[in-house]
């Protein structure tokens, strides 16, 4: 379950030399029977050194349970809700405020990412959530991409009167994703749908492989793959009798950025693309930015800081080679063995480097923005976060602006205080996500929204 918008792109940093703390109040979601549910688990350690705590699942009782064991090793944690028997295995992640890990119940098994609170506050605000009735068409489809040997299910939005319309394709940053984009309670891109269909635009919506009634090879597909899938959802909207066939675009969300930009240089159908939190830097050199970030944020010195950049630097340069995966795996785990003091790796560090060996993974540290952006003619909106730790604003938007494109129409806008989702933030630390009642900032979306219009006009 390769889980969560893109600041869960896989970076990792190995070290045993300083105290972890788990601490605080826990929240995560997982999907159960096409439900998202809250799960919050509150942790501390008390005056005689022991660990305790409560569990609950506020979308389904107010009853707290109590967590009867909790065993922790380093940055690893174990914990047993033995009421309802539920088991949850996992460790901290680079940013201390993050934990990733198994939940289990009974026959049920799932990932899931918690994400540390300042509170624990169960109840979620999202004040921008949109339910019907609407005032609009929407419309159940699904297509086929023959291509990719994938079958996709989705929304498509219209206005009730008119038509055709100009039409846009929202596509989903890393991770397995509903249509809705749907992370921590938050549905940014049903928030996003209603407002450009409520504007005049049909607006096409997919679950990603895996996901929902989505079908198609997930463990080994890339970039690549996923873009083949976007492609064949804008050939499925050039069919559409509510489409104006000249209007098509696309409006990507971090990877779902660099999936527009791939589809965008190779199918004439594409007329604009909006790239939101889009990669314009290399994967290799985004991820290094993208770590330097988060531990910064995460309160690291600057002397961990260089350490980890030039230790994430010497693994991704071994993936980057063109040797059989065997080999590579070798050469990951000597090197790690080399940055871990010369220790032997644990059966839970050696767990941690499988997903480096994925061929998404490979495949996305080698994977150049900037080649794809210069073959794109057609206009191009890009919109950055100041506080996206991420996808890194300055940077992205020095590199986009220093680009020899093929077209001279680009609109770049820079949000000092948006986060990689775009919502008002403190820090852009990772707990804020959850926290925020903002889904989709909007003055991004009138923003996007007045060039969208302006383009199809």
């Amino acid at each position: 379950m390769r889980k969560i918008l893109y600041l869960f792109i896989i970076c990792f940093h190995f070290s045993c030399s300083h105290a972890q703390t788990f601490d605080g109040s826990w929240k995560g979601e997982v999907e159960v029977s096409g439900q998202k549910l809250l799960l919050v688990f509150n942790i501390q350690k008390d005056s005689a050194g022991k660990w305790n705590g409560t569990f609950e699942s506020p979308m389904q009782t107010a009853q707290k349970f109590a967590i009867n064991q909790i065993r922790i090793e380093h940055d690893s944690i174990w914990m047993d809700v033995r009421n309802i028997g539920l088991l949850y295995a996992g460790f901290l992640d680079r940013d201390k405020d993050v934990m990733k890990g198994v939940m289990k119940q009974g026959p049920f098994e799932s990932a899931m990412i918690l994400v540390r609170s300042e509170n624990e506050q169960s109840g979620l605000s999202r004040k921008q959530d949109v339910f019907p009735p609407y005032s609009y068409t929407e419309e159940e489809v699904e297509f086929k991409n023959s291509a990719g040997n994938a079958l996709l299910t989705g929304s498509l939005t219209y206005p009730k009167s008119g038509g055709p319309f100009p039409a846009v394709v929202l596509i989903n940053g890393s991770g397995q994703q509903n249509r809705d984009s749907e992370v921590f309670g938050h549905r940014p891109f049903k928030v996003l749908a209603d407002r450009l269909t409520k504007n005049g635009f049909a607006v096409l919506r997919y679950d990603d492989r895996g996901v929902g009634g989505s079908k198609g090879e997930v463990n080994l597909a890339t970039t690549i793959d996923f873009a083949s899938d976007a492609n064949a959802a804008v050939d499925f909207l050039s069919k559409k009798a509510v489409v104006d066939v000249d209007k098509i675009g696309m409006i990507g969300h971090s990877e779902g950025a660099l999936i527009a930009e791939i589809v965008a240089s190779e199918n004439s159908k594409v007329k604009y693309i909006a790239l939101l939190s889009g990669p314009v830097i290399k994967g290799d050199s985004l991820l290094i930015l993208q770590s330097y970030a988060l531990g910064k944020v995460g309160g690291l010195s600057e002397k961990a800081l260089d350490v980890n950049k030039a230790n994430n630097r010497k693994l991704y340069n071994i993936l980057l080679e063109d040797e059989p995966p065997k080999v590579l795996a070798e050469s990951l785990e000597k090197e790690l063995i080399q940055q871990n003091n010369g220790n032997p790796l644990t059966p839970d560090m050696k767990i941690k480097l499988s997903p480096m060996m994925s061929p998404w993974f490979r495949t996305f540290l080698r994977i150049d923005p900037a080649y794809y952006l210069k073959q794109v003619k057609v206009p191009i909106f890009a919109s950055f976060g100041g506080k996206d730790v991420q996808v890194p604003a300055n940077e992205n938007i020095y590199c986009l602006q220093h680009l020899h494109l093929n077209t001279t129409d680009v609109t770049i806008k820079d949000y000092p205080n948006l986060n990689h989702l775009f919502q008002n933030a403190q820090t852009g630390k990772i707990e804020e996500y959850f926290e925020n009642s903002e889904s989709f900032n909007e003055q991004l979306m009138d923003d996007l929204t007045k060039w969208l219009k302006l383009k199809t006009n």
